[in-house]
């Protein structure tokens, strides 16, 4: 090839590299990505900008949320420390605010339109939660229907959970979700702490608390009891008031209003107000209450002192030692002597219907079902068992002996009374049913619950067992050494013989 023809080759591709150029597919471009960065309130983040083939264009930063340029070129233009330019065009923003969150555009000026990416910042902000009211407290009259709510903030938006300080929510829930909460009919039992937790997974929890008091009118519950002391017996009597506002309480003896004495005290125990009647004598029985009074109204519950013995505790086991006798002792507290018990027992008989023999897919055995979740398969009502009579008892108590004997009063501090009743010709592996009720001059006692006792089916070994005389009953003020039955059984035999002497 000639030298003309090597120049003319030259010449043309020269020619190509130039119009190649001049049609731009030489210029810039971005080898970064567009992306979008989620990062915590005070946290830091780089958004990229990596151009090649910049050449003498320039790169522009803006922020497309407040419309501003951050820098051009090298320089930073934004009057803001926080940002600044690393490793060449990428764009820094240290100790990030929740107004940094946006679009921001990395921006490329050339001789045509100019060519731009776009980076979006996330700002993700921990959860936060305040009570409304804002203090905190809420007070509302009883029977009203409330909401009670809280206001939460965050990025992402908070889960909102409520719950209630040692108790559970007046739905009965442990917790419950939402950023409200209706309580419907509100009652005393409603007041409390609630606490309502914001969550959005960033950072910890935040928790705001709203103090519900509830106002209502006086309310109470009544109790009694005896207590025994080296001076005699006392007699307590006390009134559980709750009310909002805070009560002024007053003792009353029938119609007159009573002061504390030496022998009688008054005292408050939280809720809780006492009126202890020392060394008590006949003279103190009578109608006592207590009246409660605050702004909203007034209420007063009435306890009546009185020498009626208390209800019997049956301190037998459930299980006799026999298979057709059973020892049955109980103890009942009283301020005069017992003067007469009743006994009312019988057989417990389960609930039993009868199946022909002739009725298709059935058997003639019979069912037994329980009287307490009844299986009747579909038998009636009229082929059921009935429960059985009552039968009364009246047992004889021993006379007492002694210069007292005739007459009423205490003897010592003696306060606790036993009896003893043995039931014979019951059958073995058999369910009895005993309700015990004891009168003394005042009258007579609350019946005790129904108390159930078994037989066996065999007897318990015959040695370890007391020897049994015929059916007795024995009483006496002296108090209860022992609850297990041989040693009840022995006492009460030696009890009876010395009754017989």
């Amino acid at each position: 090839m000639t030298s003309k023809a090597i120049l003319l080759v030259l010449i043309l591709y020269f020619h190509a590299g130039l119009c190649l150029a001049m049609s731009g597919r030489g210029g810039p471009y971005f080898i970064s990505k567009s992306n979008t960065y989620k990062k915590q309130v005070g946290g830091v983040v780089t958004l990229p900008c990596r151009v090649d083939n910049l050449g003498n264009s320039t790169v522009i930063w803006k922020s497309v949320n407040s419309n501003r340029i951050i820098s051009a070129g090298e320089v930073i233009i934004r009057k803001d420390v926080r940002f600044r330019l690393t490793e060449g065009y990428n764009l820094e923003i240290s100790n990030l605010k929740r107004s940094d969150a946006g679009e921001y555009v990395c921006e490329i000026e050339t001789y045509g339109s100019p060519l731009d990416q776009t980076n979006t910042l996330e700002i993700l902000v921990p959860a936060y939660v305040e009570p409304q009211p804002t203090d905190g407290k809420f007070v509302v009259r009883k029977g009203s229907t409330i909401t009670l709510s809280c206001r939460a903030t965050g990025n992402p938006l908070p889960t909102v959970t409520w719950q209630r300080k040692n108790n559970v929510l007046p739905s009965g829930e442990k917790s419950k979700k939402g950023l409200s909460m209706v309580i419907r009919d509100v009652t005393r039992h409603h007041a409390g702490t609630y606490t309502c937790t914001a969550n959005n997974d960033v950072g910890e929890p935040h928790t705001a608390e709203i103090d519900l008091r509830v106002l209502y009118s006086p309310e109470i519950e009544v109790d009694q009891s005896w207590i025994r002391t080296p001076d005699g017996i006392e007699a307590e009597v006390s009134c559980n008031i709750h009310s909002e506002p805070k009560a002024e309480v007053k003792w009353y003896k029938d119609t007159m209003l009573l002061d504390p004495t030496n022998t009688r005290h008054m005292q408050v125990y939280g809720n809780r107000h006492v009126l202890t009647l020392k060394n008590v004598k006949e003279t103190d029985f009578g109608n006592y209450s207590c009246m409660a009074d605050n702004s909203l109204g007034r209420e007063r519950r009435t306890i009546v002192v009185s020498g009626r013995p208390h209800r019997a505790e049956i301190l037998s086991p459930n299980l006799g030692f026999k298979k057709d006798t059973y020892n049955l002792t109980w103890t009942v507290d009283s301020f005069l002597p017992i003067e007469e018990y009743r006994i009312l027992y019988r057989e417990n008989l389960p609930l039993y219907h009868a199946i022909e023999k002739n009725r298709p897919g059935r058997t003639s055995e019979a069912h037994r079902t329980s009287n307490k979740s009844p299986r009747f398969l579909d038998a009636q009502p009229s082929e059921w068992t009935e429960p059985s009579e009552w039968t009364n008892i009246i047992p004889q108590i021993p006379q007492r002996k002694g210069k007292n004997s005739d007459d009423y009063t205490m003897i010592g501090n003696s306060f606790s009374y036993t009896g003893n009743f043995v039931f014979y010709g019951l059958k073995p592996s058999t369910e009895y049913e005993v309700i015990i009720q004891s009168r003394n001059r005042e009258g007579w006692s609350d019946a005790t619950d129904i108390f159930r006792f078994n037989t066996r089916s065999q007897d318990y070994n015959p040695l370890e067992q007391p020897y049994q005389h015929q059916g007795y009953f024995s009483g006496s003020s002296t108090p209860i050494l022992s609850s297990a039955t041989a040693i009840l059984a022995i006492w009460s035999t030696i009890m009876m013989k010395f009754s017989f002497d």
